[in-house]
């Protein structure tokens, strides 16, 4: 799962287990920018049923909205249902700021009744929700968090990141696995690391040993769009 993209420790949620298979070298992983694991990936050309739960028909839309920013880069078709066992489930939450989902297929894991995704919508139908939908359902495709990029140019105070998790009484260990832990080059599509990608966390300079904050991305980059047409692409 992920938290909140500003990364405010209060909305975290532990991530499903991905997939250690390394892919093969391929032009993707050499030329695309991005995080994937190839197992998580949905069957190409595949249909995903998507079902709302326990929203108003506002933030119904607003949902739709945002997902459908990846549908002209993907070929897969994104078809909202009520069915109760829809590949992807999506719950609101009033109450909370953030969102979580788990990633790519490891979905069809997740029993019928409970949702793969939960998207807070305490902020109400601002730009900040929108962002919340789209980096969830980013997650969703089979994304990986930018910032864990195995070529990032960040360089972390780590132990700043911990008290930061510590004031909010979330594990330490989170903050690894959500935040700090960089992903083996030899699994994972990517190449080029994008900062301004919706997969990547806006966090506060103390955060990192130059002290400068990350950039609050609210649309998918360019080459978000890039790489999940690498992933996805409409044209064998």
């Amino acid at each position: 799962m992920s938290i909140n993209p500003t990364a405010h420790p209060t909305a975290a949620a532990p991530e499903h287990a991905y997939n250690n298979q390394a892919p093969e070298t391929s032009a993707l992983s050499r030329k695309k920018r991005g995080v994937a694991f190839p197992a998580d990936l949905w069957p190409q050309h595949s249909t995903l049923k998507i079902s709302l739960i326990g929203m108003t028909p506002e933030q119904e839309q607003l949902t739709k909205t945002s997902i459908n920013k990846w549908a002209p880069h993907v070929n897969l078709t994104f078809e909202f249902t009520q069915s109760p066992d829809a590949d992807i489930r999506i719950a609101a939450d009033n109450n909370s700021y953030g969102g979580s989902s788990t990633v790519g297929v490891n979905a069809k894991k997740v029993p019928a009744q409970k949702p793969t995704m939960v998207i807070g919508f305490a902020h109400g139908l601002v730009a900040k929700t929108s962002q919340t939908v789209a980096h969830e359902f980013g997650h969703a495709l089979g994304l990986k968090h930018e910032h864990q990029h195995p070529y990032r140019t960040l360089e972390f105070n780590a132990e700043n990141v911990y008290q930061e998790h510590d004031r909010y009484k979330q594990p330490r260990k989170e903050a690894d696995d959500q935040i700090l832990k960089k992903f083996d080059p030899r699994q994972v599509y990517s190449s080029q690391y994008d900062p301004r990608s919706i997969m990547h966390y806006s966090m506060p300079g103390e955060y990192f040993t130059n002290g400068m904050p990350t950039s609050e991305n609210y649309e998918l980059s360019e080459t978000d769009k890039q790489f999940i047409r690498a992933l996805y692409p409409k044209n064998r």
